[in-house]
């Protein structure tokens, strides 16, 4: 389909270069990574490139190799002096399929890269020193096609997610519409029980996130079982500490789940990630 004009906020753009945004904006035909950069370092670089790619196969959406993608950050870093200068900076990294008509895609498309870079947000240190409110939230998760286990563009589901948050809330888990649980709005959950550790089976719904995989790993190097399930928000209330975990915050521990009080930042685990974490 030729888009034959184009103009955003009355202003015209080129419609050859507007076609993948058009895409994007409509159908939500792409996918994106969220990067932490410290001091112009991405963190999980190859794990973030490994996950777009595995999207990008399941969308039939074509993907530059891994020297490209790093070439295209190099050219960043070098035309762009306040990356530089900047220890915590945001990198988002978006595929768009370039080319379909409306529902209607090619077996394999190419695909528009765009990569972001943005301030590093801002959020209370008591998030970390404290931890936070959180409980469950009203609003299911779209479940049930691999699609939806992937860094999609379409967020709609969060975003209805996040706008039904209490206010006194920083996050809240989704559970599908069998009513298990998922993930957190903007990230992973996890919990700990004795000297086992949970954490949701996201088959076909939930995003498995680079951080989430990294805190698993630590916790069976210090000794930890891990064990990914499929259970119903009742296993929370024996739960001695519950986590959210995603690439931008590391980790946040609950100290109040929905009426229940937790430890918190003081909990072992969050003491022991917190000192691994630095």
């Amino acid at each position: 389909m030729t888009v034959l004009a184009c103009s955003v906020d009355g202003v015209f753009q080129d419609p050859a270069y507007s076609l993948p945004f058009a895409r994007a904006v409509q159908y939500g035909d792409g996918l994106f990574e969220t990067i932490a950069v410290i001091s112009s370092q991405p963190l999980f670089w190859q794990q973030h490139l490994y996950r777009l790619s595995q999207g990008a196969a399941v969308l039939g959406i074509a993907v530059p190799d891994v020297a490209t993608l790093l070439a295209h950050w190099q050219d960043l870093l070098e035309g762009s002096p306040l990356i530089v200068t900047s220890r915590r900076l945001v990198l988002k990294i978006l595929l768009l399929r370039r080319d379909g008509q409306g529902y209607a895609t090619p077996k394999k498309s190419a695909g528009q890269l765009i990569f972001l870079v943005q301030d590093w947000p801002t959020r209370p240190e008591t998030h970390w020193q404290e931890g936070i409110r959180a409980g469950l939230s009203t609003v299911p998760l779209q479940c049930g096609a691999p699609y939806l286990a992937l860094k999609s563009l379409n967020r709609l589901n969060q975003i209805m997610a996040r706008r039904a948050l209490p206010q006194a809330w920083q996050e809240a888990v989704l559970c599908d519409q069998q009513g298990c649980l998922r993930e957190g709005i903007q990230s992973n959950v996890l919990w700990r029980r004795g000297d086992t550790l949970y954490t949701p089976d996201l088959h076909n719904g939930g995003i498995r996130g680079i951080q989430l995989d990294a805190i698993l790993r630590q916790a069976e190097g210090w000794g930890l079982a891990v064990q990914t399930v499929r259970e119903t928000p009742t296993v929370l209330a024996e739960a001695e500490e519950i986590l959210f975990c995603n690439s931008l915050i590391g980790f946040w521990p609950v100290q109040r789940w929905q009426d229940r009080s937790l430890p918190g930042a003081e909990g072992s685990l969050a003491q022991r990630l917190a000192a691994w974490h630095r």
